[in-house]
């Protein structure tokens, strides 16, 4: 059982470290070798709980969505439906991606490389039947997983898009929320109302907010 915690605890720790160097340095930047020479293990070790960069990225996602999961909980308590939720949520990982590239690096490379991104529109899906089941109530698992396919296409522009002089970061996000939410059937009164709800709140510190909150969670994991 030590053993059992120990290779736990190691796996933690390099998670830890990674997720560390990616917001340092980007995703693109961060290398397996610069990972285990910090933790001073050798590459062999640190390959041995997770084979690539790659793999390292998928965990970090799964560990990611299941923040999110929580979050919805706790959002319960500012009285926000899961709809406003969902929105404000993706609003804040924009922001984020807009302040610091290194974020946007790395939510790009979540939406961008295979195993990552089959944990995130998993999640979503499944979230999706949770937030949008009234307005589709005809729908099969089938519906919403082809309609996240889409969904998640529309928030990888949305987070990999810099801003213009043509056209500012809430005429951006603002268009894309829309697309997503007619997508999934939301009534146009409805997705008005929400979008001026969440675009009133201070997303910008919220979401800087949230990002120091899910290295904690990752933090506690090694507990």
């Amino acid at each position: 059982m030590m053993t059992d915690k120990k290779m736990l605890n190691t796996k933690y720790e390099i998670l830890q470290c990674a997720t560390k160097l990616f917001l340092e340095k980007g995703y693109t930047d961060a290398y397996v070798t610069t990972i285990a020479k910090l933790l001073h293990i050798s590459t062999g070790n640190l390959t041995f709980h997770f084979p690539t960069k790659e793999h390292i990225l998928a965990e970090l996602v799964r560990e990611l969505c299941t923040f999110q999961w929580q979050s919805e909980e706790r959002e319960k308590k500012e009285e926000r439906t899961l709809l406003t939720t969902y929105i404000l949520e993706l609003v804040m990982f924009a922001s984020v991606c807009v302040e610091n590239y290194n974020i946007q690096d790395l939510v790009v490379a979540a939406y961008t490389h295979s195993m990552s991104l089959a944990i995130i529109r998993e999640s979503d899906t499944q979230r999706a039947m949770r937030i949008f089941g009234k307005y589709c109530p005809e729908w099969s698992e089938i519906d919403y997983i082809q309609a996240e396919n889409i969904a998640s296409g529309i928030e990888y522009a949305m987070f990999r898009t810099e801003n213009t002089d043509d056209i500012t970061f809430e005429q951006r996000v603002t268009s894309s929320l829309d697309a997503i939410m007619k997508l999934y059937e939301v009534p146009a009164d409805i997705r008005k109302r929400t979008l001026t709800e969440v675009m009133a709140i201070d997303y910008q510190r919220k979401g800087s907010r949230v990002f120091e909150e899910f290295c904690k969670h990752v933090e506690r994991k090694m507990r």
